[in-house]
């Protein structure tokens, strides 16, 4: 049981990533340095990208009203690598921002942050948001915020505000995801150029009883039965976030952690 009233749930991967960015360029006009079209950006030191992450720490959990928290990070040999070797090959040969790893273990020293071998962080966030009650999550992944209903706060720039995903929402979001994938993570669509509006009227148009239903009959009218239900299956797979502990793959174990008290 959770002795807080209010405990946030918070995918710490992107707040590991902003607090790694470099700081942006004045051009002299007031506006961001650009070059061939993209930003230019000076590196912080090390103090300046921990101090960035205290901050944002600081004002999401306040902008919330958050009484407590749990802060989650990816760790290493993602399961969904022996689903599919070709997982986030789209991000082979990127670095790593400055100081990532120093932020990083600031980030399980001092925010407790929660990091578990085999799992990313919006798994561990989904399986505690299941298990433990009084409890919301924070993020800016349109999978957390859409496919996982409840009570979440979006923290995407400019919003910051609390949504409410119904169930309803949550399968549709989901079945739509099966049919588009996640170019983020490098998981492809049906087929080249079917996008999120053709998903929508498919799964709007199909008379099966689930959203789910629907988006395995849009695969098996284009693949045929057999080979529509394997490409199904494996990116629902991929796509589906962990709810339960015993949804874990073989050899993982994770036990429930204790919130950390924030304003209380």
């Amino acid at each position: 049981k959770n002795r807080y009233s209010n405990t946030a749930i918070i995918d710490g991967d992107y707040i590991l990533w902003i607090s790694c960015n470099g700081n942006k360029i004045d051009d002299g006009t007031g506006k961001p340095l650009r070059k061939d079209g993209k930003l230019v950006y000076t590196d912080k030191t090390v103090e300046q990208a921990i101090n960035t992450c205290d901050a944002y720490m600081g004002d999401i959990l306040n902008l919330s009203r958050a009484d407590s928290y749990i802060l989650c990070l990816t760790g290493q040999n993602g399961f969904r690598y022996k689903i599919d070797s070709s997982y986030k090959a789209n991000r082979v040969g990127m670095e790593k921002p400055l100081w990532f790893e120093a932020v990083k273990e600031h980030m399980r020293t001092h925010w407790d942050a929660v990091e578990i071998e085999s799992l990313e962080a919006d798994d561990i966030a989904s399986i505690i948001y299941h298990n433990l009650e009084k409890t919301f999550i924070i993020a800016v992944d349109k999978d957390l915020l859409e496919c996982i209903p409840g009570r979440h706060f979006d923290a995407r720039r400019g919003q910051n505000v609390y949504i409410n995903t119904t169930e309803s929402q949550a399968e549709f979001n989901f079945a739509k995801s099966i049919l588009t994938g996640d170019a983020i993570d490098g998981i492809p669509n049906m087929k080249k150029g079917y996008g999120p509006k053709t998903a929508e009227k498919d799964l709007l148009a199909s008379e099966e009883t689930t959203p789910l239903l629907a988006a395995l009959k849009v695969y098996q009218k284009e693949f045929g039965d057999e080979e529509g239900l394997s490409r199904y299956s494996k990116q629902k797979s991929l796509l589906k976030m962990i709810s339960s502990l015993e949804e874990l793959p073989e050899g993982i174990t994770f036990v429930i952690p204790e919130p950390n008290c924030y304003n209380c």
